[in-house]
């Protein structure tokens, strides 16, 4: 029978999703079964993901006590919103110029939509189109979740939102940030590992370490009381932060330097490994 952790020992355990709770967007059975387990025996366990709340599906997000999302920029523990910081106007409209000029395919995340053109919304479309069916006891519909979050706005230099990501662009994600301003950080794409032309666009002060400090002060834990997994350099900050972190096989290498516990992707079930092994199951 799953038992109640005394105060001095419950967790939080905040999670990557892409290559790290999920596989090409989809939670596996072993991995959804686990995260309940955590739960049942008295832990949190929440999301902290470079992608908005927007393209997350909502059984994702029931599976779990809240969210970091797009890199910390929106926090939500339960039904209290924490935070929801945006791109200042401005710099929202230079972002957007630049892109545009370079002719970079990009997508605005807001945590209620996934802004773009119509062909970047094609683009998006067609790669739902082909999905296998979803094995069972998984959630996530995969690309599906982003189709299905996308919107088509007038004008894009107008538009509300907290992080931006780019596919197949003919610059570089670096210089792309330099132009539209020193407020502007670059990573590589947190939903891609094979294509290198892909990346983030995000406010620099923001990071995922940030998130889950709140989110933990908001369930009444400290930092030592938290456990950290990811896979990318987007989750190198958190692994930092965290009292406990978690690294999947195949990171890059100062991601495993960061890391406590390294174990196998979703396809083998890892955090279900590191869950057993850290005595949260």
């Amino acid at each position: 029978m799953p038992t109640t952790p005394a105060p001095s020992d419950r967790r939080a355990v905040f999670l990557d999703y892409d290559g790290t709770l999920a596989e090409q967007g989809v939670v596996p059975a072993a991995h959804v079964e686990a995260v309940r387990a955590v739960r049942e025996n008295g832990h949190a366990v929440l999301l902290s993901t470079g992608r908005c709340a927007s393209i997350v599906a909502p059984e994702v997000l029931d599976l779990l006590d809240g969210a970091v999302c797009s890199a910390g920029a929106h926090v939500r523990v339960g039904d209290a919103l924490l935070r929801d910081e945006r791109y200042p106007e401005e710099l929202g409209r230079r972002a957007v110029e630049v892109l545009t000029a370079h002719e970079v395919p990009f997508v605005l995340e807001a945590p209620d939509a996934l802004l773009c053109t119509p062909a970047m919304a094609d683009w998006i479309r067609d790669r739902a189109k082909a999905l296998p069916p979803a094995a069972a006891g998984t959630v996530g519909g995969g690309p599906l979740d982003l189709a299905r979050a996308v919107r088509l706005p007038e004008d894009l230099a107008c538009c509300s939102f907290a992080k931006i990501s780019l596919w197949r662009s003919p610059v570089a994600v670096e210089q792309l940030a330099a132009e539209i301003g020193e407020e502007i950080a670059a990573l590589p794409s947190s939903m891609s590992r094979v294509d290198g032309s892909a990346g983030e666009l995000f406010l620099r002060h923001l990071d995922k370490a940030g998130g889950v400090q709140l989110a933990a002060e908001h369930l009444g834990l400290g930092m030592d009381a938290t456990v950290g997994a990811g896979d990318g350099l987007n989750d190198l900050g958190m692994l930092r932060a965290t009292g406990t972190s978690i690294a999947i096989e195949g990171a890059p290498a100062s991601v495993l330097e960061a890391a406590d516990l390294v174990v196998p992707g979703p396809e083998e079930a890892g955090l279900a490994l590191a869950f057993e092994r850290l005595g949260l199951l």
